[in-house]
């Protein structure tokens, strides 16, 4: 009996173990940005995260009556929330990179509505690429910042009006 009393003891003492080391994680997650860093960019991080979802969920269905919760939408699902941790680092690394380079400088002939469009397409498939690679880009980056001590942000010469 005193046995199974210790198995379940140390059972439970694994399980909350395991809560403290994930609790852990993500609090050096959130540590290596600044707050500013961290309170901006939230709509651009929750509309590229859905759209991702949608994106990957639907990409390869084949059938027209599948519905958007099923036991298809798990690796979509764990993908997005991934993403969305680590979403402001993946966006970090992309900033100044080669992708984010060539769309600031393509040139844009058109009527203005065209124009227009071109621009919002391009953003939202920016944000969608952000929001793809974050599970990859994101946790590198936020790997370099644990090794160095870094705590990251950007630097866009605006005051935070939220303060």
């Amino acid at each position: 009996m005193d046995e199974i009393e210790e198995k379940v003891e140390v059972s439970k003492k694994n399980e909350m173990d395991y809560a403290n080391k994930a609790k852990g994680v993500y609090a050096s997650i959130k540590e290596h940005l600044t707050v500013e860093y961290r309170k901006q960019y939230n709509i651009r991080r929750l509309v590229g995260c859905l759209l991702m979802f949608l994106f990957i969920r639907y990409m390869g269905s084949t059938s027209e009556t599948d519905s958007l919760i099923s036991r298809h939408s798990t690796v979509p699902l764990i993908w997005t929330v991934i993403a969305f941790i680590f979403w402001h680092y993946a966006y970090w690394s992309y900033q100044g990179g080669v992708i984010d380079t060539f769309s600031r400088n393509i040139i844009y002939v058109g009527s203005i509505w065209s124009l227009i469009w071109k621009i919002v397409v391009q953003n939202i498939v920016i944000q969608i690429w952000i929001a793809f690679i974050a599970p990859i880009s994101g946790i590198k980056t936020w790997r370099k910042a644990v090794k160095h001590n870094k705590i990251l942000f950007v630097n866009n010469d605006k005051d935070d009006v939220w303060k």
